[in-house]
């Protein structure tokens, strides 16, 4: 029996009808591989987007203040917390940004505000401090400072 199975194989296989066609497949972009964080300081509120492209700026849906890419690891503050939000916003002036796995060299950010300005000097080369520093940021930083 299996002789003869073997034999109508064959015979199929010369005449064309025992090919398989090849398995094609068609893969649908579902989207952008992972969302980022983006903060808006103005109304502290963080929304998550896909990874723009160079040309893309991203707007807060409320107050349509420009938003600030923080990384993919950011967490964000409570909406009421100010000083915690005033904190992000330092670390985001001085080149903080929040991404990789969160695994890293460098020592753990503030905790507090207070805290902050001791941290800035001891850790000048952090490694999530990639980004230059935002002069006008800091600038306004400053200012409202005194």
């Amino acid at each position: 029996m299996n002789e003869e199975k073997s034999r109508r194989m064959e015979l199929r296989r010369q005449t064309g009808t025992r090919e398989v066609a090849k398995l094609e497949l068609h893969l649908k972009h579902r989207g952008p591989e992972y969302l980022i964080a983006f903060a808006c300081f103005n109304c502290q509120k963080s929304f998550k987007k896909p990874a723009p492209d160079k040309h893309v700026k991203y707007k807060c849906n409320e107050c349509r203040l420009p938003l600030y890419m923080m990384g993919r690891n950011f967490t964000a503050p409570r909406k009421g917390n100010s000083k915690q939000w005033k904190k992000v916003q330092w670390l985001y002036a001085y080149g903080f940004r929040f991404l990789g796995s969160g695994l890293h060299d460098g020592a753990e950010l503030p905790k507090k505000l207070s805290d902050l300005k001791s941290f800035l000097s001891e850790n000048p080369n952090h490694p999530l401090r990639v980004a230059d520093i935002d002069e006008f940021m800091l600038k306004e930083l400053l200012a409202n400072e005194k």
